[in-house]
């Protein structure tokens, strides 16, 4: 049986707590700001967070317990917890751990953790320095699910991902969050290169969202294909998509962009 959403308990966790998450907007309708497809919190008045996976994003991430019973999940990059609770809310049988140097965040993320008893816990801690010691202490030396949205970087996120690496299991899944998003893209690649995995660009999350993996099985990439596109397909669609708006410039909006293809044979 299919489990339910997560998204209405996700939901109620913050709004209890007195954070309401702001997310999931197409920007267009909003001051045409790509940032309001992300998540943030408005909390007494203000906005609070630093723009975390978006709701489509978590509703992608959640379909994925229809196909992984992972034990150990880690999230490079905590925040205010949208992601390490999704992710523990997701996977229930699982020890996530959520670390990011914004204190405020944590604490808060260990607040909502203990009211609703869900199993994880986010820890103050720097990537790379610190992760050996808490995935060791944390998670026994193993990760079976990351997540690494960090210092948006080629140089850090290569940093995070080879320093994790050792700790990684044979069929972990590793996600990298606003891979197109923030031209990461090239860096991915070297990552897969050098680390002989194989890679995926999910073209068709918010944040164009990498995974990096050895293998997986056959109903998963299904699922994963259907957020994903071959790299010529990409290529031609956004040619296709300028060549209209030149063509139209009445419906190219004032934030529209060019986004890099890319080429998974590196």
């Amino acid at each position: 049986m299919t489990m339910p959403s997560i998204l209405p308990r996700l939901y109620a966790i913050y709004q209890q707590a007195g954070y309401t998450p702001m997310t999931g907007y197409s920007p267009h309708l909003i001051n045409d700001c790509m940032s309001v497809q992300f998540t943030t919190f408005l909390h007494e008045g203000d906005i609070r967070g630093d723009f975390g996976i978006s709701l489509q994003e978590v509703q992608f991430m959640e379909r994925l317990n229809d196909y992984l019973q992972p034990k150990n999940i880690l999230v490079i990059g905590n925040a205010y917890g949208w992601s390490t609770i999704a992710l523990a809310l997701t996977f229930p049988q699982a020890r996530v751990i959520g670390v990011d140097i914004n204190s405020r965040g944590v604490d808060l993320t260990n607040q909502l953790i203990r009211h609703n008893k869900l199993q994880g816990i986010a820890l103050s801690g720097r990537s790379p320095a610190d992760m050996a010691p808490i995935i060791k202490e944390q998670l026994a030396g193993t990760i079976d699910l990351a997540l690494i949205d960090a210092e948006h970087t080629i140089e850090a996120m290569k940093a995070d991902f080879f320093e994790i690496q050792p700790f990684l299991s044979e069929d972990s899944l590793c996600f990298f969050h606003d891979l197109i998003g923030h031209n990461l893209v090239p860096g991915f690649l070297e990552i897969i290169k050098q680390s002989r995995k194989n890679g995926l660009i999910l073209t068709r999350t918010t944040s164009g969202m990498g995974l990096l993996f050895r293998t997986i099985n056959r109903p998963l990439a299904d699922y994963l294909n259907c957020f994903a596109d071959q790299s010529h397909s990409y290529a031609l669609y956004h040619g296709l998509i300028n060549h209209y708006l030149a063509a139209n410039s009445e419906h190219r909006s004032p934030c529209d962009k060019t986004c890099p293809g890319f080429d998974l044979t590196g």
